[in-house]
């Protein structure tokens, strides 16, 4: 019986090395043979006896993988919103501004006048009109009712026709001290930065003249005429008149007439009236 197994051993260890036979001879029929060595290469390590195993050898691969993730940006979407919202307000605001303070004259003046001067009374007949010159000095203020004003008035009668033989070149002086007082009416006529004024005038006058001929006193009423001495005669007389002003900061215009006059001793009263336009400066 045992031995029956020990055949039936064999025979499938026989059929499995027929079998393997066939599978190596089909290999080598269809890859080509690779040489083999039947030399044993000793495996040993520096420090190790021989027959010994060299250590084992770890190699260590690193696998390094980089994912690159690419996001493409989206496109710039641009919104444009115009809004156009004008609006224009104009606001108009006239702001006065406080009238300045005019400043006005006060106190000591002093000027010049030119015009002309007409005869009358006992020089009317022998003389006429002729030229007139005048310098005055004064104290008052733009605001004062009342003010003093010192003159003097020259003047040059011209000849009458008529009397021509008695004419000799006469001339006139007149020292004038006044009173001037000046009217608050009106004042703003022409605007707050001029100021306009209405005055009288009148005080003393002494009366310088020489080769002035004049009528004198005759008998019956007869006319009589004197042809004048050329010395120097005095008088004393009077004056009064009046006039217009127009000042601005501290210039005045001003216009003015008045009666000069005095009475000699051997004829009626003697007058003249000039007409002046002049100029003072405060």
């Amino acid at each position: 019986m045992q031995q029956i197994y020990k055949s039936r051993a064999l025979l499938c260890a026989g059929a499995l090395l027929a079998f393997g036979t066939a599978v190596a001879f089909a290999q080598d029929t269809t890859q080509t043979r690779r040489p083999t060595s039947t030399k044993r290469i000793p495996i040993s390590k520096e420090g190790q006896g021989a027959g010994e195993l060299a250590p084992r050898r770890v190699d260590t691969v690193t696998v390094y993988k980089t994912d690159t993730l690419r996001l493409e940006a989206a496109p710039a979407v641009h919104d444009t919103v115009q809004v156009t919202n004008t609006v224009t307000r104009v606001d108009t605001v006239t702001l006065t501004p406080p009238p300045r303070p005019v400043r006005l004259p006060n106190g000591l003046y002093f000027g010049l006048a030119g015009g002309v001067s007409a005869p009358n009374g006992a020089l009317f007949t022998p003389n006429s009109a002729g030229p007139s010159a005048q310098a005055q000095l004064g104290w008052q203020g733009a605001k004062q009712l009342i003010g003093i004003r010192g003159d003097v008035n020259w003047t040059k009668p011209g000849e009458d026709s008529r009397f021509a033989g008695l004419q000799a070149d006469p001339d006139i002086l007149n020292f004038n001290a006044d009173v001037k007082l000046q009217l608050p009416f009106l004042t703003h006529t022409f605007g707050r930065t001029h100021r306009f004024g209405i005055y009288g005038i009148g005080g003393y006058t002494h009366t310088m003249f020489k080769n002035l001929p004049m009528r004198i006193d005759a008998p019956n009423n007869g006319l009589a005429f004197s042809q004048g001495s050329g010395d120097w005669q005095h008088e004393n007389g009077w004056n009064a008149g009046g006039g217009l002003s127009l000042g601005w900061g501290r210039t005045e215009l001003f216009l003015e007439s008045r009666v000069l006059a005095f009475d000699p001793s051997n004829a009626p009263q003697s007058r003249q009236i000039p007409f002046m336009f002049g100029m003072n400066w405060f």
